[in-house]
Parts: C-alpha cells; sequence; structure tokens
C-alpha cells in the first residue's frame, strides 16, 4: 500500500462531506449560497487534515521530517478540494444553470442594502451595483483553472501549518498486548 494512500482516502472523505454540505445549504435555499454560509463546507475539511495526518503519522510511526508530514496533509486538502471544486462546477452548470442568475441577484440586493445602512451616495450605489450587474457569475473553465490553483495555494498554507502540529512525535507510550 502507498504511504500516501491514507491521505487520498481521508481527502475523498472530507470532499464528499464538503459536497453533501453544500447540497444541503443548496436544498436549504439556493439564495443561501450566495452568503457565507457556504464557507462551513471547509470545517470539516481542516478538521480531516489534521485527523488523517495525525492518522498517518501513528501508523506510520511518525514522519520522516516535515516534509512527509506536509505532503501528508496537502495531498488530504488537494484531493478533497478538488472533488469539490468539480463538484461544484458541474452543480452550476449543469444540475442547476439558474444558481449564478440567483447569486446575482442575491449579491445586488445585499450590496444595495450594505450600501444604504453605510449611507453611500447615490453614485456611489449605482456604481458598485453596476459592476455587479455587468459580471458574468457563470462558471467558466478559467474560472475554474483559477479555483483550483486557489485552493491549492489556501491547502499549501493550512498543510504548513497542521504539518507542524501533526509532525510532532507521537509521546504516548506503546503498550503491546501480552501473548
Amino acid at each position: 500500500m502507498n504511504k500516501y494512500s491514507l491521505s487520498i482516502k481521508y481527502g475523498v472523505i472530507a470532499g464528499m462531506i464538503m459536497i453533501v454540505l453544500v447540497m444541503l445549504i443548496y436544498f436549504a435555499g439556493v439564495a443561501k449560497l450566495a452568503t457565507m454560509l457556504p464557507m462551513i463546507v471547509y470545517i470539516p475539511l481542516i478538521f480531516l487534515m489534521i485527523w488523517g495526518g495525525i492518522t498517518a503519522r501513528r501508523e506510520l510511526g511518525n514522519y520522516s521530517g516535515f516534509g512527509h508530514a506536509f505532503l501528508t496533509v496537502f495531498i488530504i486538502s488537494f484531493t478533497a478540494t478538488t472533488l469539490f471544486d468539480s463538484f461544484s462546477y458541474v452543480l452550476y452548470k449543469v444540475i442547476d444553470p439558474q444558481i449564478p442568475v440567483i447569486i446575482k441577484q442575491k449579491v445586488i440586493e445585499n450590496t444595495s442594502d450594505m450600501m444604504e445602512k453605510f449611507g453611500a451616495s447615490d453614485d456611489k450605489t449605482e456604481e458598485a451595483l453596476k459592476k455587479i450587474k455587468d459580471e458574468d457569475f457563470s462558471p467558466t473553465v478559467s474560472r475554474e483553472l483559477e479555483r483550483f490553483g486557489m485552493s491549492a495555494v489556501v491547502g499549501a498554507i493550512f498543510s504548513v501549518l497542521i504539518g507542524l502540529f501533526v509532525n510532532r512525535p507521537d509521546e504516548r507510550p506503546i503498550i503491546k498486548a501480552e501473548e
């Protein structure tokens, strides 16, 4: 078995949990996809990066260095976000192509409310709303590639931090069963 197969396993599990959570948000109300609520899907990813990193460390009898710990955790992140980002593209492009229209309307609504709340002038409000109205919220291949790249960069940053944490040697005494 490959020493990174456990990382792939935890990455797939994290990706599937992220997909389930975004679908629950979708079914609760498509407009909720335009808020910060979908950011909660990254909580299970971070948890499984830590859990998977510690589990891999224990199975391997500690890491051979920070690089190995980092790579183990990064593979979890990369696998999960690749699955999630690919599913999001399919969700927005194939399953429900109306999502970008609904999100755009919600963003316009939220921006208008926020500008009014902060007392922005009508000119500033119109300028901000025009920029949003002119923007295309539909996913494209180039945007998805950009999203994959950003996911990899953010995953690498989190992997450095989590890799430092999970790289610590297991200091618990190993108790062997009596034969």
